[in-house]
């Protein structure tokens, strides 16, 4: 017989070893990498949550880095704005200087710094992060301001704001200086209102034309209804005898009617008064025959035309002379009569000559003129009339007057009349318009600090105004007008100051609202607003802004421009629920507002001999100042700054708890998915000392024989 080992260390036993080797293998894989498994199978049942957990991991990683970016870009634009911030209140300090000269090219010190101040601003809105602008708005990809040179100096064939403020100063001034105001001289003859533009036809007796009823015709005889009475034709009448039915006294009276020939023979119906009507009823036997109309033909007269209507009244008053009331109505025979015809009017006006008038009249074209007999009487048109109908622009008229008006209605240039408060005694003013104008009568002297003060709207939505105190004094002081021996000499005393006085604020005051509103604007664009500018060449006389192109004018802006808020152009999400809006656009209301004030306040020149340069420059400096300033009410930049700074926060407090939670969510994984290097390397030692008793007994048993138990 065969003598073997001891059975049992085959396949088995080999296979308990490689099943150790393998986790001893897995376990050095787990001490190296920390992880418990390399596939998602051998978490075993943890392993949807590690999914999970993962997934929300990587999320909050995402997050994280996209708070990062906004930050970053939120940093740079907080420097920026901190700067523009602190440029606008370096141009306010200068704005409060009373005492400066002008160089060689007609600025101030100040506004040789604001230059300079001018280009950090709009370098500081040309700012960008990597590849983006950040004051476009959603044209991030955009250049948002142009260069400093061309907003003032222009590009070309493209005006600047330096060239758009001259132009709207020659408006603003108009050619005479005087800020589109008429300030004729004061008239001292009589009083006097004068139509003009008056359309009223001329007077038409009402008057219808039938057939030639001459020669050899003979009447087959019947009736004639005319205006409701029937007249009786006998049969063979011929034109004598039909001209003598009509033209009976009693027929005549009941039908306001009288018949004649015209030199044709035809037969003629002509209303007897200037209001009758003539009509002949289609029931009349003898219409045909006649060659009469059924239509009735009315006249023509200022009733029926609608230049008045029946009981309105027209009161003309001059002087301390009775009042002349004239009642427009058809009843001619009423005392005085009624009026309804350009005759019966001017035979009303008539009984005004010699009775403090010198004349008194109505044109062909319904025009109305009346002039006061004398240099003291004053003219008044009062009534339910429409004195416009009769050409008349005013309703009152007296000596001894000053006007002031605006020269075109409508027009947004110069200075704007926006009402007087008067002490003057023995003076009164009269409004009228458009365009607007005020008329100062002085009936008799005022006293010796008697004023009068005409207030005035700017164009840069400003106002101011010009005071008059009269003054025994001769030659009056600054702002006073000389009381003359008469009311005349007092109005042209009165005239000349105020001629002054508003040349005077025209070239101080009103050149600074000039370029404000110049300025204004340039730069108020948007995506639908265009810059204005003065609808010129000539300048002066312009009524109108136009719309500035591409072509021909600077858009100073060109980050986008459309209705939705700056805030919303740019935004992020930086939680699940948590999203920041960041966006900006350099022509927000703060930093336009800045850009503007700044700028107009380094393009405007000033001439060191002028008188007015001075005056010019501090109305300006005070306007600048104020809008630094910003008023109650107005967008500030450091609004914007903590508008962005609640951004900031609001990722930070956001990042702060994606910290804490990537934290929680790492622990967990570790929980799930890792191990502990102390407990692997103990399981790992075990394993080996197993692995190792394994191999030993395995190799004992492998050189075990029973002929080592057998004795010799």
């Amino acid at each position: 017989m065969s003598i073997t080992g001891i059975p049992g260390t085959g396949a088995s036993t080999l296979q308990s070893i490689l099943s150790l080797q393998n986790q001893l293998a897995d376990l050095q894989r787990q001490l190296g990498t920390g992880q418990k498994s390399d596939t998602y199978a051998g978490l075993g049942l943890n392993r949807g949550l590690s999914v999970a957990l993962r997934a929300q991991a990587a999320a909050v990683a995402s997050y994280q880095q996209t708070s990062t970016i906004v930050g970053t870009r939120l940093s740079v634009a907080q420097t920026s704005l901190t700067a523009i911030d602190s440029a606008a209140r370096q141009v306010l300090s200068g704005t409060s200087h009373t005492t400066f000269s002008f160089d060689n090219n007609g600025k101030t010190t100040d506004q040789v710094t604001a230059l300079g101040l001018l280009d950090q601003i709009i370098g500081a809105l040309n700012v960008r992060v990597g590849d983006q602008y950040i004051f476009s708005g959603k044209s991030a990809n955009t250049l948002p301001v142009v260069p400093m040179e061309q907003i003032l100096n222009g590009n070309g064939g493209q005006a600047g704001l330096t060239q758009l403020i001259a132009q709207r100063k020659q408006a603003d001034l108009g050619s005479d200086g005087l800020g589109r105001l008429t300030l004729p001289p004061a008239a001292t003859a009589p009083a006097s209102l004068a139509g003009a533009g008056a359309s009223i036809a001329a007077d038409v007796t009402a008057a219808m034309t039938g057939t030639n009823i001459g020669g050899a015709f003979t009447s087959a005889g019947g009736t004639l209804v005319i205006n409701s009475t029937t007249v009786n034709i006998p049969a063979g009448a011929d034109a004598t005898a039909v001209l003598a039915a009509i033209n009976a006294p009693g027929v005549v009276a009941a039908t306001g009617v009288v018949a004649s020939q015209d030199v044709g023979g035809n037969l003629v119906l002509t209303a007897n008064t200037p209001t009758g009507s003539v009509s002949v009823d289609a029931g009349s036997t003898l219409l045909g025959e006649m060659g009469l109309s059924s239509t009735p033909v009315d006249p023509v007269n200022l009733l029926t035309q609608g230049v008045v209507q029946p009981g309105q009244t027209m009161t003309i008053t001059i002087g301390a002379n009775p009042p002349v009331t004239i009642t427009f109505c058809s009843n001619a025979a009423a005392v005085p009569p009624e009026v309804a015809t350009l005759a019966g009017l001017n035979a009303q006006l008539a009984s005004l000559v010699g009775a403090g008038a010198a004349t008194a009249a109505v044109d062909a074209q319904g025009n109305l003129t009346l002039t006061a007999a004398n240099t003291s009487d004053t003219i008044s048109i009062t009534g339910s009339a429409d004195p416009s109908a009769f050409g008349l622009t005013s309703t009152v008229s007296a000596p001894n007057t000053v006007s002031i008006g605006e020269d075109v209605a409508g027009s947004p240039f110069g200075f704007k009349l926006a009402g007087y408060t008067s002490t003057l005694r023995g003076a009164t003013v009269a409004t009228s318009g458009p365009p607007a104008a005020y008329t100062v009568n002085f009936a008799s002297n005022p006293v010796a600090g008697d004023a009068l003060t005409f207030n005035f709207d700017l164009p840069d939505g400003t106002t101011s105004s010009v005071t008059l105190t009269a003054t025994m004094a001769d030659p009056p002081g600054e702002g006073q007008f000389t009381i003359g021996a008469s009311p005349a000499d007092t109005a042209a005393s009165f005239q000349a100051a105020l001629k002054t006085q508003v040349g005077n604020l025209a070239s101080t005051t009103l050149v600074a609202a000039s370029a404000m509103a110049a300025s204004n604007d340039f730069f108020n664009i948007d995506g639908t607003h265009p810059p204005q500018r003065v609808n010129g060449p000539p300048y002066d006389t312009a009524t109108s802004l136009v719309n500035g192109t591409t072509a021909n004018t600077v858009f100073w802006y060109q980050g986008d421009g459309d209705s939705t808020p700056a805030r919303a152009t740019a935004g992020a999400r930086v939680d699940a629920s948590i999203s920041v809006s960041y966006g900006m656009r350099a022509n927000e209301d703060a930093l336009r507002n800045a850009v503007r004030n700044i700028a107009v306040f380094a393009a405007t020149s000033f001439s060191a001999t002028d008188p007015n340069s001075n005056a010019a420059y501090l109305q300006l400096e005070q306007r600048v100042g104020t809008n630094l300033s910003y008023p109650p009410g107005t967008q500030k930049v450091t609004d914007i700054e903590a508008e962005i700074a609640n951004a900031q926060t609001i990722m930070k407090g956001a990042t702060d708890r994606q910290t804490q939670t990537q934290s929680v969510l790492s622990a967990m994984l570790d929980t799930i998915a890792g191990v502990s290097p102390e407990e692997v390397g103990t399981q790992i030692l075990a394993l080996q000392t197993r692995l190792q008793a394994s191999l030993q007994t395995t190799a004992l048993l492998a050189r075990t024989s029973l002929v080592n138990y057998l004795s010799p």
